[in-house]
Parts: C-alpha cells; sequence; structure tokens
C-alpha cells in the first residue's frame, strides 16, 4: 500500500514562430498513433504526499537528481554549474564551472538517466555539441570534474526539432527520439521588407515542412529498428500545433526493455517493448485528438500537464500540473499538481497529492526516497512506500 502521509512546455524560438504564424506546410494527410490505443481508468485511489522542507539554498536550477542519498542540481551558475548536496541540504560538492577545457561544460543539463559502472554514479548529461557520461562519484573524490567520455555527437538540425533524447541501454544500443522537425530556412534581405511603421514583414518565404517525429532503436551492429507512432503528420490549419503538439519526454524502463513515451501536450503516452516491438497508447482524462485540432484549426482546450517523467522500481510517476489544463479564454492558475502513478502494463493504479506545489522532482532508486523542488526553488524531500 502506499502510505497516506508520502507523496517544459516546448519553447520554440521566437523567429520559428514568426515562420510557422506566415507560411502553410505541404503535409500527408491522414494521422496514425500506436497500433492499439487505451483509455486510462480515472476513479483511482488519491494519497496524500508529505512533502518536508529541506533548508538548502540554490539558485538557478533547472534540473535535479536523487542518487545515492545525495541531491544534485544542475544550475546556471557559472562558478559551479553542477552542485552535490546530502538530505538535509549540507553541501557535499561544488562541481564544474563553466569554461572550455577538456573536464569543463560551458552549459550543461541532464539528460534523464544515471548507472553504476565499476561501483561509481555516473549521469548522462550533454552540452549544446555533444551528450557525456559523467562520473559523479569520481568527481565528488577529485573535488573537480573527471573527463567525461563523449557518447553522441548532437545533430546538426536539433535547432528545428522540438525536443530531442537518446536513452542508452547496457548492451551498447540506444534508443533515440527526435521530435518534429522542419527544413531549414534561408532568408536573404529580399525576402524581408520594412513596414512604415518599423516592424518588419517577411515575404516570398520558402515554404516549411513538418516531418513526424521519429522513434528508433540502434544497435551496436548499426541496425535500426522504427517504431512508427506517428508515421504521418495532418494537414494543420494553424502550422504552430504541428510543433507544439507531438513535444514528447521520452523514459527507459530499468532493465532496458521497455520506453515509455508521454506526449505532454496531450495527455497521452505510449509504451513500447524494444524486444518484441508490441506498441500501444494510453490515453488520459484529458487526451486531445490530433486530427480534431488539425481540423478546427485551433483547440477549445489546451493541455500542458506533464512536465516531469520518473521511472522508479515497476513504476512511472508523472508530475502533472492539473491548472495547466485550460479553456481558450483560460486565466494564468497557481499551481495544482500531482503525481500519477502507472505501471509498464499501462495502469494508471494511484495519484499522489503533495502538500505543497511542486515544479520537478526525482526518486533515488537506492532509498526510495523522493525530493522535489517548487518554483520558489525550495527544495523537499519525501518518503515513497510502493504498492505490495
Amino acid at each position: 500500500m502506499f502510505m497516506r502521509n508520502p507523496f517544459q512546455s516546448v519553447i520554440v524560438a521566437a523567429s520559428a514562430i514568426m515562420l510557422l504564424s506566415l507560411v502553410s506546410c505541404k503535409q500527408k494527410k491522414n494521422v496514425y498513433y500506436s497500433p492499439r490505443e487505451i483509455t486510462c481508468a480515472t476513479d483511482v485511489p488519491k494519497y496524500d504526499l508529505k512533502l518536508n522542507h529541506i533548508d538548502l539554498e540554490c539558485f538557478g536550477v533547472h534540473d535535479i537528481i536523487a542518487v545515492d542519498s545525495m541531491i544534485v542540481a544542475i544550475t546556471s551558475d557559472n562558478q559551479a554549474l553542477i552542485k552535490v548536496f546530502d538530505y538535509s541540504g549540507n553541501v557535499i560538492a561544488r562541481l564544474s564551472p563553466s569554461g572550455r577545457a577538456g573536464n569543463e561544460f560551458l552549459t550543461v543539463s541532464y539528460c534523464d538517466q544515471n548507472s553504476i559502472i565499476d561501483g561509481e554514479r555516473h549521469l548522462i548529461v550533454k552540452d549544446p555539441d555533444y551528450m557525456y557520461r559523467y562520473n559523479l562519484t569520481g568527481s565528488i573524490r577529485n573535488g573537480a570534474n573527471l573527463k567525461p567520455q563523449k557518447l553522441l555527437k548532437i545533430p546538426d538540425f536539433i535547432y528545428r526539432a522540438n525536443s530531442f533524447n537518446t536513452l542508452f541501454r547496457s548492451d551498447g544500443s540506444y534508443f533515440q527520439y527526435i521530435g518534429v522537425t522542419y527544413n531549414e530556412i534561408i532568408l536573404s534581405a529580399s525576402n524581408v521588407t520594412e513596414n512604415p511603421d518599423g516592424s518588419y514583414s517577411v515575404t516570398n518565404m520558402p515554404e516549411i515542412e513538418f516531418n513526424p517525429p521519429s522513434y528508433t532503436l540502434v544497435k551496436p551492429d548499426s541496425s535500426i529498428t522504427t517504431f512508427d507512432i506517428y508515421p504521418k503528420l495532418p494537414h494543420f490549419k494553424e502550422d504552430y500545433w504541428a510543433q507544439f503538439l507531438y513535444f514528447s519526454i521520452v523514459r527507459l524502463s530499468h532493465d532496458g526493455r521497455k520506453v515509455v513515451v508521454a506526449d505532454a501536450k496531450q495527455d497521452r503516452m505510449t509504451f513500447i517493448d524494444l524486444e518484441t516491438g508490441d506498441m500501444f497508447g494510453l490515453r488520459g482524462p484529458d487526451c486531445l485528438d490530433i486530427v480534431d485540432i488539425a481540423d478546427t484549426g485551433s483547440p477549445s482546450k489546451i493541455v500542458e500537464g506533464a512536465c516531469q517523467v520518473v521511472t522508479y522500481g515497476d513504476y512511472i510517476y508523472v508530475l502533472y500540473d492539473h491548472n495547466t489544463v485550460y479553456e481558450e479564454d483560460h486565466e494564468d492558475k497557481p499551481i495544482d499538481a500531482s503525481i500519477r502513478v502507472f505501471t509498464w502494463s499501462g495502469e494508471f493504479i494511484a495519484d499522489l497529492i503533495p502538500d505543497t506545489p511542486i515544479t520537478n522532482f526525482y526518486i533515488d532508486d537506492k532509498t526510495g526516497k523522493l525530493i522535489a523542488i517548487d518554483d520558489d526553488e525550495q527544495f523537499y524531500i519525501a518518503d515513497i512506500e510502493m504498492p505490495e
């Protein structure tokens, strides 16, 4: 039983938004979801989740990880991009000053995977150019970053993709997700006209074409298996939705066998068995139908609910902000988040209601402690007890 008292929207560059609003795209009609679509139950038990405040001061945090009874904060602090604390908030290490040396990053972000290799904890991180394996344990011991191991070059076209992630398996293969992309648009002075009011208009715009997201398993022998969740895109009357609706958060099961793709803007998840190829879609209570949106031009309801997905043990935890599901005439509302708990077979089994609105969280795979942060960058800790 659960304890009774335990526990990015898409950013589109302004220039891309301008381009998307000015042109129409040629699309193949029809949209396909996974071969099997089911709707999840909504009458699940709800449990209060008590969060205890941690006296920890750390600002500019954009990723948190809980591992080995430590809190790792990835920050925008150029003096220490990676900061490590114990559960009480005491500083363990301040690592990775921004720089260009071989063991430094100019900027760094967490890629939602970590593992233990030869008894030491490694994080998968990335900068604008590469994904790396970073030895956290060794860097703490050394008092400075050990040189990270380059794993994969970030594709050059990534700035034209709405999301991207690569998840590495222990057998040397990796699962790669590339969100909706559009073709490279090159503008010249002849495309831009200055208006009398000082604003600018774009004329003779090259046509934008969108490509569906791709989901592939790349094996050590370079063979590729493709999973067609969305093999085609519909023709959207408003081009912006072609990128917005397909933003996904992708996570790998701990045994490396399965992948969950959470479509954050649809309230929908796809489960993929990488060994058998079996695949099904799970539609949540707020699920939006892409075909309806394509046909009507703009939805009357918007979903931006899922903001974090964490896999722990045999379960998937989805941080879902209910106040981002709003009608056309919405007003900004305070955070109203719960943590939805799913099994890998697609069962929605519980909804955890934190007593403090949180914006991000992680679960330590050794201790089961949940570490969370709120909009004011206050840190919290909670106990999670799994169902029997």
